[in-house]
């Protein structure tokens, strides 16, 4: 982001400064001794978060209208940018980000999504079936991560326990002040979440729900019946995948694993939004029937209903 933090310095200024020799050594050495003492300095743990509202809303009379977006020292932000790309890279190469994971992680784009989608498709077109998705939304996502659960995930992941205990330090006693408009509040406490702002909140949300998509992938297998369901990530969103030639089958397959998803992530401080959920179903049968779901049994009073999609011929490179 291209606002400037509570130090109110720019990377115009911090590219200007960098171009010394002497000032990029100190900065290096800043960087490594907060990794070698696991500490993250208080100063870099200041933020403002300024509450924009979202575009074509009806109201803006619930939280939910708005996003908050953190801005950091730019220092620290710098300093935050080398440990992501490092986190990146480990968490890549030990294969505790899962293959099904696409937001937030290096190398794996839109592009990559839409093609492995479209193979989906059109592979079970050649066997008769039709795809049904459905696409589901998580409330309030980076202000709702627990920082404990965090400390879990990344000793899971096989990290070094200095990295760990920075990170305990780089989450704890955080505080910011909140803009709207021109008001700004004095400063808050914030013992929850990660800021839309840090360039670390990326593969720290891919680590909270690496763990949340395994537990999914297990539980589908360990029933009496295993459910013939996919899941792929997106950050706050997600799809549950399901290929039938039966459409009562594949919504049937959906709703079980909808309500699994819904319930792990409530384990893990996460709740579903469930009036964004959508249902879609891919199909080249010439008149085919268009059924929906029922959420109410998930804990909301949602009716989802189908769309027809037809999927792309090809993707444009």
């Amino acid at each position: 982001m291209l606002t400037p933090g509570p130090d109110h310095i720019s990377w115009r200024h911090l590219k200007s400064l960098i171009t010394n020799e002497r000032c990029l050594q100190k900065i290096v050495h800043i960087a490594n001794a907060c990794i070698e003492l696991e500490f993250w300095p208080s100063h870099f743990k200041l933020s403002n978060t300024v509450v924009i509202p979202k575009p074509n809303k009806i109201n803006y009379d619930s939280p939910k209208s708005f996003r908050p977006i953190v801005l950091l020292n730019t220092m620290g932000k710098l300093i935050e940018k080398v440990i992501s790309n490092r986190l990146q890279s480990q968490l890549s190469a030990n294969g505790f980000i899962d293959s099904h994971q696409f937001g937030s992680i290096q190398q794996r784009s839109t592009t990559d999504t839409g093609i492995y989608l479209t193979h989906l498709i059109r592979a079970g077109w050649l066997r008769q079936y039709h795809m049904s998705v459905l696409a589901f939304d998580i409330a309030q996502f980076f202000p709702s991560l627990n920082h404990q659960f965090l400390s879990l995930c990344l000793k899971k992941a096989g990290l070094n326990t200095n990295i760990v205990r920075f990170f305990n330090s780089y989450h704890s006693n955080r505080s910011t002040s909140y803009s709207w408009n021109s008001f700004t509040s004095p400063p808050f406490n914030v013992n929850v979440g990660v800021g839309q702002g840090s360039t670390l909140s990326p593969i720290l949300s891919a680590l909270y729900l690496a763990p949340i998509i395994k537990t999914f992938k297990k539980r589908i297998r360990n029933l009496n019946k295993e459910i013939p369901t996919d899941i792929l990530s997106f950050v706050d969103d997600g799809l549950l995948i399901s290929q039938e030639k039966s459409y009562s089958l594949s919504n049937s397959f959906l709703l079980c694993s909808y309500n699994i998803i819904s319930k792990i992530l409530i384990d893990a401080g996460l709740v579903m939004e469930h009036n964004k959920t959508e249902l879609f179903h891919f199909t080249r049968a010439r008149h085919p029937p268009n059924p929906f779901i029922n959420l109410s049994s998930v804990g909301g009073s949602v009716i989802c209903k189908g769309t027809l999609r037809e999927a792309p011929v090809s993707l444009q490179m």
